[in-house]
């Protein structure tokens, strides 16, 4: 039996995950559009279940840690045969059990790591990977570490307050999971050296003053130079505590998605 198993495993650890090509943060036309990306290790990136609305229980069979991901991702079997990768929830081992649907449970009868309907979590419940809006797949506190509380309910909506601060307002069709992320712990990581950063693809920072004028706003002058006062990004834009937001571009943006 283990073997079998052991052969499933490997088969779905093949099939669930494809390669990732970089583009250096170049578009269409090959010109740089994102800085300080390029180069890194080659990754197979794995394939993650974000709707989870099987109805079915499940139990975790392995746990990885991907690149991609700062929490932790677990492969899990399902009761009918079903394999998927997942992100985990803090406290899931290696046997855990838990459940995947939209089917109405009590509330004492959720398990860390269970993803249910918001409308089926009680109040000030603590949650993760959070769907914007039903059928869209889990797009909210993904992070390691990261979890939101819902701190209210109304006939149709759900109140939830993110880490940032944020409140946001979500259908209570939406599916979310049980508990916080995995590995709370990831925010001790230290890189210790310029190469780790360069193996994820993240390529040097360079300031702006040692450029040419040409490059950037603060380059140029004779031997070494400071910044000004009003220091600015390579496109002109004040960038030290000058608000870039567009208010009313926002306000349309929330009246169209209805997400705020």
């Amino acid at each position: 039996m283990k073997n079998i198993i052991k052969f499933i495993f490997l088969k779905a650890k093949k099939k669930f995950s494809v390669g990732l090509h970089s583009f250096g943060g170049r578009n269409f036309l090959g010109r740089i559009c994102v800085y300080h990306q390029g180069g890194g290790n080659k990754l197979r990136y794995k394939i993650i279940d974000r709707y989870r609305r099987l109805n079915q229980s499940a139990y975790v069979y392995k746990i990885f840690k991907q690149s991609s991901f700062t929490a932790f991702i677990g492969m899990v079997i399902y009761d009918n045969g079903l394999i998927s990768f997942i992100l985990l929830s803090h406290g899931l081992s290696k046997g855990s059990r838990i459940f995947s649907g939209v089917a109405y449970m009590e509330k004492k009868d959720f398990s860390i790591g269970s993803s249910n309907l918001v409308k089926f979590f009680g109040l000030f419940s603590v949650v993760n990977s959070v769907e914007l809006y039903p059928f869209s797949g889990f797009k909210l506190v993904r992070a390691a570490g990261c979890s939101a509380y819902i701190i209210k309910k109304t006939k149709d909506k759900a109140f939830l307050k993110l880490n940032s601060g944020w409140q946001i307002k979500i259908s209570l069709g939406c599916v979310s999971s049980f508990g916080i992320c995995s590995n709370p712990l990831n925010k001790f990581n230290i890189v210790g050296k310029a190469g780790k950063n360069r193996a994820r693809g993240i390529r040097p920072t360079v300031r702006g003053v040692i450029k040419n004028p040409c490059d950037h706003p603060h380059g140029g002058g004779e031997g070494r130079g400071s910044p000004p006062v009003a220091q600015v990004t390579p496109w002109g834009h004040l960038t030290k505590g000058t608000p870039t937001k567009n208010k009313k571009r926002d306000k349309l943006n929330r009246r169209l998605f209805k997400i705020f």
